[in-house]
């Protein structure tokens, strides 16, 4: 059976990650509402919800530090394929996502 804990109240999962309590409904929680605290700060600092093929770094190695400069962004996403125009299209979509002003300063010709 699952404990139902306050918003707020935090706690140590096996794998010695902090998790946070009472984020029932958050795309990035699990059933019981509870989020890893490391992807609660992460989204905080984005403005948005962490995408499936998301995870959070931590830079010292240091599972229970989740201040936000502790913090890296990583993306587990591949290109599917090696045909050089479905890495071309793969790297658009990145720059879509990640830094689309980057598209705006430079024309892209796939298969050029």
């Amino acid at each position: 059976m699952s404990q139902i804990r306050p918003r707020g109240q935090k706690w140590k999962n096996r794998f010695g990650y902090v998790m946070v309590a009472g984020y029932q409904g958050h795309p990035n929680a699990t059933r019981n509402g509870s989020i890893l605290e490391h992807r609660l700060v992460m989204t905080q600092t984005l403005g948005r919800h962490l995408r499936a093929t998301e995870r959070v770094h931590h830079r010292n190695g240091d599972r229970t530090d989740n201040r936000p400069d502790n913090l890296e962004l990583w993306d587990i996403s591949q290109p599917p394929g090696q045909r050089v125009e479905d890495k071309v299209q793969w790297a658009i979509e990145i720059l879509r996502q990640y830094r689309p002003e980057a598209l705006a300063n430079e024309p892209l010709a796939v298969g050029a």
